[in-house]
């Protein structure tokens, strides 16, 4: 099957939008590398409550990140906003991947990966993930 092309605007059937605030540049006024990750993880956060807020709200739920890669294309600067895509690329038993892409008009910053475990915030450990959520997260598949 092939993959998914992270940096294409079209793959990703959720966007959350960025203000690049002056604190996220550094010294060659660019933004900052750890501010591009900040984004990823505000649109991953983001998709999780706009598109199935009742599971992301639940407090018995936990969303461990166990492994995150990045990679970096091109740079913006200040002032300005970005556009994170996020899709799902991969549903396991108790976890899933997203991939995700941050574009400043139609220029790709980054694309990234995220592997979460659903988790038991009261029991600890992970679980397999219920049906509704899996249901909500073929919903979000990345386009091929």
């Amino acid at each position: 099957m092939p993959e998914a092309d992270l940096a294409r605007r079209q793959t990703y059937p959720f966007f959350a939008s960025e203000k690049v605030r002056f604190g996220d540049i550094d010294r060659q006024n660019h933004v900052n590398n750890l501010a591009i990750c900040s984004y990823i993880e505000c649109g991953r956060v983001e998709m999780r409550e706009v598109k199935f807020p009742e599971i992301a709200r639940d407090p018995a739920n936990a969303w461990l990140v166990v492994h995150f890669e990045v990679s970096f294309k091109a740079s913006t600067g200040y002032p300005g906003s970005v556009d994170v895509g996020t899709g799902v690329l991969k549903i396991g038993n108790s976890s899933y991947v997203l991939g995700h892409g941050v574009f400043a008009g139609d220029i790709c910053l980054a694309t990234a990966r995220t592997t979460t475990v659903f988790g038991d915030r009261i029991a600890g450990g992970k679980r397999l993930i219920p049906d509704n959520l899996r249901e909500e997260l073929e919903k979000l598949r990345a386009q091929v």
